[in-house]
């Protein structure tokens, strides 16, 4: 195999790697790995799932300081709004500085209550035997009232901010269709071909933007003008001194990392459909550790054994993201290999996870296995680590298991075709509608 000046192996060609993302969906991710190695070049990026690297990349500050310029390609391809994701320097420490304290695991204990009460209100609506075509669809739409009451200190249930749910709801599927996507591993013939459609669509992204931007413009001014304390990002962001637009651009920013919880809901759920015994497993561990309070907390996580390694092994299987992007801020050397001083890298997040190397039986969906920690550090990093980790991990947790023990004890989830698989895109999701049913539970 022909190897560049460092060392660094290639890797596939773009249409080879592509065909086996088609044929074989998530499971491609660990074939490469398998057939190309831990670490291979790409299209002039270094691809990596070597949990050294990983090491160095995510606790090394040295190569956490700027952030990779894959994420400035991201932000013009998926016209997510800038925010903490893709910034660095001062302009990230400040916003840091601002937003940090809603997420501190203090803060999110005090949501449990009000977490639990807003789903608990919005599943009131639901019939007593709720069809949907799209269970994701569904979450969002739960989770983007939990969003705005936990995260903006707004009510869902006031017109103004029903309809700026509603908006970045929209936005978000609107640039998630498949039929517009570029986030694709690399770029060949199946984005080029899908590049008309997306720049058709661009003028519709831009006028949807500045749409939302005007809803959450327009409610800012209505708390400046009235009574804005609280601790949520909204309040948080002001005090801070960010302007109206800034603040519209982080709010729709923050959505965007708040809705990939929505895709690892969905694969919570689609797993218990298919697992009868474990559904009834962790409903009676969860009533009988939350009693008459009816909700959990973090505390209780503790002594919530089954749901915790649940929500691990969801957290394998259905990572938020299938990659990560890092730069190396100095030059390294592993195994006789010299990775050069900035280095584009991608850090393989799914392949992680599954490689056989890393886990016995990767494929199976085991909870059980959460008796022990992995034997290998650094490759279960579902919420990244170091420096640059993701700062909603306790709420993101929190959030996932009180939405688990709500529906669990309201309901049974029942999906109609339990043989679909998840896109060949880097931000997972599956690959069609996840149909089904919820049937209300009997009252005990």
């Amino acid at each position: 195999m022909k190897t560049n000046r460092t060392g660094i192996p290639p890797g596939p060609v773009v249409a080879e790697a592509q065909h086996l993302l088609e044929q074989h969906r998530e499971k491609a991710w660990v074939m490469l790995t398998q057939r190309y190695g831990k670490s291979f070049l790409y299209q002039g990026n270094l691809v990596t799932c070597d949990p050294r690297l990983v090491e160095a990349l995510l606790m090394d500050r040295t190569h956490t300081q700027r952030r990779s310029s894959v994420y400035k390609y991201a932000s013009w391809m998926i016209p997510i709004a800038p925010g903490l994701l893709f910034m660095d320097g001062d302009a990230w420490e400040k916003r840091l500085r601002a937003v940090m304290p809603v997420f501190t695991k203090a803060n999110v204990d005090s949501y449990a209550e009000c977490m639990h009460q807003q789903v608990v209100q919005h599943v009131t609506h639901w019939s007593e035997n709720q069809p949907f075509e799209d269970l994701y669809a569904l979450l969002v739409n739960l989770n983007s009232a939990l969003f705005l009451k936990v995260g903006c200190g707004l009510d869902p249930d006031e017109p103004g901010v029903h309809e700026l749910g509603r908006a970045l709801v929209d936005f978000k599927f609107h640039y998630m269709d498949s039929r517009t996507r570029l986030d694709d591993f690399g770029m060949g013939k199946r984005q080029f071909a899908r590049l008309p459609r997306f720049v058709r669509s661009h003028w519709q992204r831009n006028r949807k933007k500045r749409q939302l931007h005007a809803q959450v413009q327009s409610l800012v001014h209505q708390r400046q003008k009235g009574d804005s304390r609280g601790l949520n990002w909204i309040h948080r962001l002001q005090e801070a001194g960010f302007s109206v637009a800034e603040i519209a651009d982080e709010v729709n920013h923050l959505y965007g990392a708040y809705n990939a919880l929505d895709h690892v809901l969905t694969g919570a759920f689609y797993e218990l459909s298919q697992r009868p015994a474990l559904v009834e497993s962790l409903r009676n561990e969860l009533r009988a550790v939350t009693g008459e309070r009816g909700y959990p907390t973090r505390d209780d996580f503790r002594v919530l054994p089954n749901t915790i390694q649940f929500m691990k092994e969801v957290l394998r299987v259905y990572p938020a993201t299938m990659g990560v992007a890092r730069r190396f801020g100095e030059s390294m050397s592993v195994d006789g290999v010299t990775i050069p001083k900035g280095q584009e890298t991608l850090i393989l997040l799914h392949a992680l996870h599954h490689h056989p190397d890393f886990w016995q039986n990767p494929d199976q969906f085991e909870p059980s296995r959460w008796q022990q920690e992995p034997s290998v550090p650094f490759t279960y990093i579902p919420f990244l680590t170091g420096p640059r980790k993701c700062i909603g991990q306790h709420l993101a947790e929190l959030n996932f298991v009180i939405v688990l023990n709500a529906l669990l004890q309201t309901f049974s989830v029942e999906i109609s075709d339990p043989s679909i698989r998840l896109a060949a895109f880097m931000m997972p999701r599956f690959e069609r509608g996840v149909a089904g049913i919820w049937r209300r539970r009997k009252a005990e």
